[in-house]
């Protein structure tokens, strides 16, 4: 399991490459011409002319919501041939066969069958190459699990060959493999009953939670096309390809620039460095960067994007917002992902990283940043050491956008009573008041086991790095790797020289905002 925010979350595979999607609404009508009632393991291979003709709808959710058990337990039900449910298509008038239901299934067979658990030649191709280390990492430990558990396809394809090396288990699974196929159903209907038919289907079978919901349907509008551009590189299906080629290259060199900002350098657990992402380590986390595009632009068309331009207004707007809170960009606060975005114990936390994305639209708007200059290292303090009392307003409020609103109201108690010049105990006593369910003593959990887990480990290494951690010789905060900048003690129109005893480590804006 991972965790996202105090959650658990799956591991699950990214097969989201095996059937390639296409516009629904690309031809109107429906078809009946090139309908077949079978699709046989043969049809599912790589070079297969029958692959290439099956396509998913663009409205359709990303095919990565099984895990390695999932797989196996399906594959596994072929072999042994259990019922396998039938797989529902439509076709329109222009004979592209779409899938409306069943896609994880042929998507976790395609994936055993051409041994590309997201990470071979069919996701190669399909992500030009660009895939996350998280992703490399899950297809090679699915692929060991389930060639430890089950086997390869080719294992079983040679059986058929060589009958005399492999055992008569392996040979009776092999020959109901080379005859299984899967049963096809047919869709009747225009192109909004195939629609409506999906929806149905899918929210019967797994439903899809509201906001996958809502990224489903702007999928066409700015932000949907933002977010899949920037989770996926701007590879995969393109949704912004009916714009103009310039458009196309802008919100892709956007979107990579952003994508950057968010998860390099790349983060891995236990935490054995201070230099870890501002968004955590799950690049492909759609709703995460769908998250942050909203929380980063108050005013967003709900219109479909017709030219781009809009789309390239809300990720303008967002790395502007970002290069603010981390980059090396001049005006960059250059906020700590270990201080403001991570537990101590090395966990990421999106509430808190949407609330700084808050916080720093307020104070931007109200030109308060040198105000939050002069008590940043106090606040840091602050905030490190009562990281609890965040975990705490996480879970009384219970979801992300509340979270998130109210942490961004604590920060700004906590940054008004330091500039009021209170002590840690007073501003704790006024938290207490003002949110009755907070418990201003840290019940820190109970350690019964006399092993380090990996919480332990990212929580003794913060502590132990953050003692010796580089800080801003202007403001006294701790500096990011990723937003340094090297000032002159004497300024040089003062007759400072560029030499290393008058050379000094501050964050970008205390560098050139701050001080001037």
């Amino acid at each position: 399991m991972i965790f996202c925010g105090g959650v658990q979350m799956k591991k699950t595979v990214n097969l989201d490459a095996m059937i390639e999607r296409a516009d629904f609404k690309a031809e109107e009508g429906f078809s009946a011409a090139n309908r077949f009632k079978q699709l046989k393991a043969s049809d599912l291979k790589a070079d297969s002319a029958m692959r290439y003709m099956l396509r998913k709808p663009d409205f359709q959710r990303e095919t990565r919501d099984w895990n390695v058990a999932q797989i196996t337990n399906f594959i596994t039900s072929i072999l042994e041939r259990h019922f396998i449910p039938s797989i529902i298509l439509w076709q329109n008038s222009g004979a592209v066969t779409f899938v409306i239901d069943g896609a994880h299934r042929l998507s976790a067979f395609m994936a055993w069958i051409n041994d590309d658990y997201g990470d071979g030649e069919i996701s190669n191709e399909f992500y030009d190459k660009k895939i996350s280390d998280e992703q490399l990492d899950l297809a090679k430990k699915a692929r060991t699990q389930i060639e430890k558990s089950i086997g390869k396809y080719s294992m079983y394809q040679d059986a058929i060959r060589n009958k005399q090396k492999y055992s008569e288990d392996i040979l009776k699974k092999a020959m109901g493999l080379e005859s299984f196929a899967f049963e096809i159903q047919w869709i009747e209907g225009d192109m909004s009953v195939a629609e409506k038919s999906f929806f149905n289907i899918n929210q019967k079978a797994v439903p899809i939670n509201p906001t996958e919901l809502q990224i489903l349907a702007a999928r066409n509008k700015p932000i949907g096309i933002a977010a899949r551009a920037i989770t996926y590189s701007g590879t995969g299906y393109k949704y912004w390809k009916r714009f103009q080629e310039s458009i196309q290259v802008e919100i892709e060199n956007l979107a990579q620039d952003i994508k950057d900002i968010l998860f390099l350098p790349k983060t891995k657990r236990p935490i054995t460095t201070l230099d870890v992402a501002i968004a955590g380590k799950n690049q492909m986390d759609l709703q995460l960067i769908f998250d942050v595009l909203i929380y980063s632009n108050p005013n967003i068309s709900d219109e479909e994007d017709l030219d781009g331009k809009n789309t390239i207004e809300i990720l303008t707007n967002t790395k502007k917002i970002l290069q603010i809170i981390n980059s090396k960009e001049a005006g960059s606060l250059g906020l700590h992902p270990i201080i403001y975005f991570y537990s101590k114990k090395g966990n990421f936390k999106p509430a808190n990283f949407y609330a700084i994305i808050l916080l720093i639209r307020e104070l931007k708007q109200k030109g308060q940043f040198n105000e939050f200059i002069d008590i940043r290292k106090d606040f840091e303090e602050f905030i490190y050491k009562n990281d609890y009392i965040f975990e705490q307003l996480n879970r009384n409020l219970r979801s992300t956008k509340k979270s998130s609103d109210g942490i961004k109201n604590m920060f700004l108690l906590i940054i008004d009573g330091l500039k009021k010049g209170l002590s840690e105990k007073e501003i704790l006593i006024l938290i207490k008041e003002k949110y009755v369910n907070i418990n201003i003593v840290n019940e820190d959990e109970i350690v019964v086991s006399d092993s380090f887990n990996t919480n332990r480990k990212s929580e003794t290494y913060i502590s132990t790095a953050l003692q010796s951690v580089v800080r801003c010789s202007i403001c006294g905060g701790v500096v990011h790797v990723n937003a340094t900048s090297v000032d002159h003690i004497i300024r040089k129109r003062e007759g400072g020289l560029g030499a290393v005893c008058n050379g000094q480590i501050t964050h970008p804006y205390c560098n050139t905002g701050y001080k001037h």
